[in-house]
């Protein structure tokens, strides 16, 4: 649902702009690929990770269309926002459920995911109200800081043969 919130009204504040024409990173592809193979990294990282960053982001952004007087827009990104806590909740209520299944604390298991699944700090300002609501207290992510893609010590580069091998293949294609 949200892809086509925003899609939409990006082409009715931009009709000469329509989604796709710009670049944007590609993180979370590249996030769902290193995670593919573990049902327990694919949560922490895509929902516990991404997605609790929008629970970070969203509100500066809802605050930013409201000072330009963009009524659409808030209404737009708070329902991106509010769906955005269910996706962070279930995400954890998952994450939790398969930690006990395999017999290991949640927090510890989260931090270790991003720390060989994310590459960087898990950065703030964090919505801790928001993640609270989602089940993330501060101790899921304060601190944190993945190490994906950081070098052992006496290697001078990054095999990344394993991980081309894993990419599917995606055709994207656009309606007029």
């Amino acid at each position: 649902m949200n892809p086509t919130l925003l899609t939409s009204r990006l082409s009715e504040i931009s009709p000469s702009t329509p989604y796709g024409t710009m670049p944007v990173h590609a993180s979370l592809w590249e996030s769902a690929t290193v995670t593919s193979k573990s049902l327990r990294s694919r949560l922490a990282i895509i929902h516990l990770v991404h997605e609790a960053r929008g629970l970070d982001v969203n509100p500066a952004t809802i605050e930013r269309f409201r000072k330009a007087g963009d009524k659409e827009s808030v209404e737009v990104m708070e329902v991106i926002h509010a769906d955005e806590v269910t996706h962070v909740t279930s995400g954890h209520r998952w994450f939790t459920w398969v930690c006990e299944q395999d017999g290991v604390d949640p927090v510890q298991a989260f931090r270790e995911e991003v720390k060989k699944g994310w590459r960087g700090d898990v950065k703030g300002p964090f919505n801790v109200e928001d993640r609270e609501k989602a089940g993330m207290t501060t101790d899921f992510y304060e601190g944190l800081k993945g190490e994906m893609g950081i070098l052992p010590a006496g290697h001078d580069h990054l095999d990344i043969r394993p991980l081309q091998d894993a990419v599917a293949s995606v055709t994207v294609e656009y309606e007029k």
